[in-house]
C-alpha cells in the first residue's frame, strides 16, 4: 500500500475475529483461526472506526470463547478493537481501539482516515470504494484491500428514518462497511456500503450506501 494509493484505499481495515481451535495433527493444542467478516474505515477527526452493524452483531453478548476476539487490520497486521455505539436502524457500528493502545499506534491508524462530506454528489458523478471482498480468499495473497469505482445513479433514496445513495457498481460479500467517496472529493465520505446488489437489480450491479448524515450522527452520539 503506497502513498500514491487512493485515500479511501488507505483508510480501510479488514474486520476479523480470532478464535482458538484445536490442531493436534500439527503438534499444537490450540492455534488462532482468523475469520474476516467485512470492512471498516477510520474517521480521521473523530479517531474511531465505522462499519456496518450486521458485520459485528453476532459478537454482541456472546462470551469471548464463543464469539472470538474482535480485531482490525490490513497487510496481515491486526490489532484488537472494541465495539462502541451500535445503530441497527441505519446498519452502523462504531468501533474503537482499547484504552491501553499506545498513543503512537492510535495516531498512525487514525491519520489514515477520512472526513465526512457535507453535501450529496450529483447523479452521474464517479465514486470510489475499497474493502475486503471474499475475506481470506483474497487476503491470502496480498493482505491488502480491493479498490473499485462506480457511478451515482440516484442522489438520495428516502426510506423510513433512513437516507441512502444509490450506486451503480460491482460489490460482493466482504465489501460491507466499505467507505464510498466522490472522485471529485476523495478525502470525504459520502456513504457506507451496507448491502450487496439487490436481487431485483440482477446483473445491473446496483447497491445502496447509507448516507454520511447518519455516520455523522453516530459519531456525534459517541462523543456526547
Amino acid at each position: 500500500m503506497t502513498n500514491n494509493s487512493p485515500l479511501v484505499y488507505r483508510a480501510v481495515r479488514s474486520i476479523g475475529v480470532l478464535k482458538p481451535r484445536i490442531q493436534p495433527q500439527q503438534g499444537r493444542v490450540f492455534a488462532d483461526s482468523l475469520d474476516v467478516r467485512g470492512t471498516a474505515f477510520w474517521l480521521k477527526e473523530q479517531k474511531v472506526l465505522i462499519t456496518c452493524a450486521h458485520v459485528v452483531d453476532n459478537l454482541l453478548g456472546a462470551p469471548l470463547e464463543v464469539s472470538g476476539l474482535l480485531v482490525v487490520g490490513n497487510k496481515g497486521e491486526y490489532i484488537r478493537a472494541t465495539m462502541g455505539v451500535i445503530d441497527f436502524e441505519h446498519d452502523l457500528a462504531l468501533l474503537e481501539l482499547p484504552l491501553d493502545t499506545p498513543s503512537e499506534v492510535m495516531e498512525r491508524e487514525s491519520q489514515s482516515g477520512l472526513g465526512l462530506a457535507d453535501q450529496y454528489p450529483d447523479v452521474g458523478k464517479g465514486v470510489g470504494y475499497a474493502g475486503f471482498p471474499l475475506g481470506l480468499q483474497l487476503l491470502n495473497s496480498t493482505q491488502e484491500p480491493s479498490y473499485a469505482e462506480g457511478v451515482v445513479s440516484a442522489q438520495i433514496r428516502h426510506k423510513p428514518n433512513r437516507k441512502e445513495i444509490q450506486i451503480s457498481g460491482t460489490v460482493i460479500g466482504g465489501y460491507s462497511g466499505a467507505p464510498i467517496v466522490s472522485l471529485e472529493n476523495p478525502d470525504k465520505i459520502i456513504g457506507i456500503l451496507s448491502n450487496s446488489p439487490s436481487k431485483e437489480a440482477g446483473s445491473a450491479g446496483i447497491f445502496m450506501a447509507v448516507s454520511f448524515e447518519h455516520i455523522r450522527a453516530l459519531a456525534l452520539l459517541a462523543r456526547s
